[in-house]
């Protein structure tokens, strides 16, 4: 893959408008992986045994993130988290996180991390969670749930090496019948 000229230094991440909605969309948020996140769930005696295992795949499987131009509308509205990472030169939009909050639990549901194919692997996904911390910091929240496919295992990864740890899964989450896998970190 050829990576476009990129000036770190040139970077502007700012809070997201209805006006950033469709190029959001228009990010490419494919990925492909070799391995997904297995879930197993056992009743036996009374108890319930439920294990994750890295499944590695026949083939590399090609999949996208889907964002649900919703999301980012109710946050705008709710004064939940939408920010964009975005170069000042040309004001090209290259990534963008969102996030819900339940007030009640003091959480925030990180639901979307993108970043364009031809930027990735230059830390705009670490910057844009840090940037994402510091919000919930600032909205006295305590913790950052972050809800990942069981086959978007590069995210899996991604979430691991910024400290998320595994706390749970719902094998109804997505409407898109995939298994949802959460990871946690306090704020």
């Amino acid at each position: 893959m050829v990576h476009p000229a990129f000036d770190p230094s040139q970077i502007v991440i700012r809070d997201g408008m209805q006006a950033d909605i469709p190029y959001c969309m228009a990010l490419q948020s494919e990925y492909v992986t070799e391995h997904v996140w297995q879930m197993t769930v056992r009743e036996e005696a009374g108890d319930t045994h439920i294990s994750c295992r890295r499944q590695r795949l026949p083939r590399p499987l090609e999949a996208r993130h889907e964002t649900h131009p919703r999301h980012l509308e109710l946050a705008i509205y709710h004064r939940h988290c939408f920010v964009v990472v975005q170069e000042s030169a040309t004001n090209r939009l290259l990534g963008f996180v969102s996030m819900r909050v339940d007030e009640t639990c003091q959480i925030a549901y990180l639901q979307d991390l993108v970043v364009d194919m031809p930027f990735r692997r230059r830390s705009l996904g670490s910057r844009m969670v840090n940037v994402a911390r510091l919000w919930a910091q600032e909205h006295q929240l305590r913790q950052i749930m972050f809800e990942i496919a069981t086959v978007n295992y590069p995210c899996i990864q991604f979430a691991q090496s910024m400290g998320f740890a595994f706390c749970g899964f719902n094998d109804r989450h997505f409407a898109s019948r995939e298994i949802a896998v959460f990871f946690s970190v306090s704020v």
